[in-house]
């Protein structure tokens, strides 16, 4: 498989927003209402920043890729949607820290190898610190393994990354002093934003469980790149796939700056997302949302996007990491890594 487009690279998510408008959804940006938080930090405890973190654009019924006609004057923002705006601002900003936590944390052997955890409920039985075990593995079992050990391993460092946020608000609390750190506050009103938002509240979320599906969504597009870099270009060595894969990031990222449902339909159009909904299946081969670029570069295709928004839905602000510089970037780096010690190119390449 070769297929090669000539078009530009930021075709996809200009067609991509395009799409959201179609749908009816405005994309919400976030940036500028973490800049107020840490320029103001009693923000957070505004109640304009539960409503929409105080965005011009929900006031006019106006937000970037919105319909035209969109006027002053339209529907409040709906609470749903609010909702949304203020819980991805607050784990946007506390991911600073887990991306911290995370590239801190990394375990590694004597020998400077990641070690990653024995899936527990994988059916393949296979330990990855057993390398020969590994290598004679078939190669969709090899990548079953290693995905699903990613997501166990970045479960525990998430774990781990929440509990410090809890006891620093409890440090916090216990002094008695009234004073408290910007990620403690943050981690306090996003809490009292999940327990009373009944958008989150229907879905069962907390911080912990919205942090690990993400961070499950991420791994697993993560390691459908790297699995597409010898579908597109095959008979190459480790060395090319690891710089092709890396250089491409830029043109994966779109993908987070979706709403969750239209995310979730293209990769299910694709071939990204398999029918069972779990992350530890190999890119089929017959996918669609990787192609080449003119420049050699691989890129999504914008053929599958489905337009689609939930009943009520008019507003999204797209994947809290998107806005956490470079976790996006760590996510890759942590499974471009592991495709190189476990010779994932080559294995892919098998037959």
């Amino acid at each position: 498989m070769s297929d090669t487009l000539p078009s530009r690279s930021n075709d996809f998510a200009q067609t991509f927003n395009t799409a959201h408008g179609e749908a009816g959804l405005g994309r919400v940006s976030i940036a500028h209402i973490l800049q107020r938080i840490q320029a103001e930090p009693n923000f957070l405890f505004s109640e304009e920043f539960r409503q929409g973190g105080g965005q011009c654009p929900f006031h006019a019924g106006k937000t970037e890729g919105a319909p035209e006609g969109a006027k002053d004057g339209a529907p409040p923002i709906p609470q749903d949607d609010a909702d949304k705006v203020a819980v991805n601002s607050l784990l946007a900003l506390l991911f600073n820290r887990l991306r911290d936590h995370i590239a801190a944390k990394l375990p590694f052997d004597d020998e400077g190898r990641p070690m990653l955890p024995i899936p527990p409920r994988s059916p393949h039985g296979l330990d990855p610190a057993d390398r020969a075990a590994m290598a004679a593995a078939e190669p969709d079992v090899l990548c079953s393994v290693l995905r699903d050990a990613t997501c166990h391993l970045l479960d525990g460092l998430i774990t781990g990354w929440a509990v410090d946020l809890v006891h620093e608000e409890e440090y916090f609390r216990s002094q008695g002093t009234g004073a408290i750190s910007l990620e403690a506050a943050a981690t306090f009103v996003l809490r009292s934003v999940l327990e009373h938002s009944p958008l989150y509240q229907r879905a069962g979320y907390d911080m912990l469980s919205i942090t690990k599906t993400g961070s499950h969504t991420a791994i697993h597009i993560c390691w459908a790149l790297v699995e597409a870099a010898p579908l597109l270009v095959p008979g190459r060595d480790a060395a090319f796939y690891d710089d092709l894969v890396h250089r491409s990031l830029k043109q994966i990222v779109p993908l987070s700056m979706a709403s969750l449902g239209m995310l979730v339909h293209y990769m299910e159009e694709s071939g990204i997302e398999p029918a069972d909904g779990l992350a530890v299946h190999r890119l089929p081969k017959d996918q669609t949302a990787f192609v080449l670029d003119g420049n050699g570069l691989i890129r999504l295709n914008a053929d599958p996007i489905v337009t689609f928004a939930k009943p009520g839905e008019r507003y999204y602000t797209g994947c809290p990491a998107f806005y956490t510089t470079n976790l996006i970037k760590l996510y890759l780096d942590i499974v471009a890594g592991l495709a190189l010690e476990y010779s994932v190119y080559d294995r892919l390449q098998e037959g």
